[in-house]
């Protein structure tokens, strides 16, 4: 009976500052945007300029198989991907969690 909704407090979002830095406007007209009721409402996936899942990291099982990639330092990525684009050999990363000595 629609009971268990969340509360209308809640439905507000926005978008954090450095979300257009991670995603710059200018790669929008690359990506397919999903259509709810005529309205164009979100890309069906996101093209960040460096690859998110070394900064968040990803621990996950499947059937038969699992997958861990811990977090690295952003710095790091952003260095790499650097020379990734200069066609240099990248430098070995090692896993980074912010505020852990």
């Amino acid at each position: 009976g629609g009971k268990d909704a969340a509360s209308p407090r809640y439905v507000f979002t926005c978008l954090s500052p450095i979300t257009r830095l991670l995603f710059p406007k200018e790669d929008d007209i690359l990506l397919d945007f999903l259509n709810e009721d005529g309205l164009s409402i979100e890309p069906t996936w996101y093209v960040p300029i460096i690859p998110m899942v070394l900064v968040n990291g990803c621990e996950r099982i499947g059937t038969g198989w699992s997958t861990f990639v811990p977090n690295y330092n952003p710095r790091d990525i952003i260095a790499n991907v650097r020379l990734l684009l200069n066609d240099k050999p990248i430098q070995k990363m090692e896993p980074w969690y912010k505020g852990f000595k």
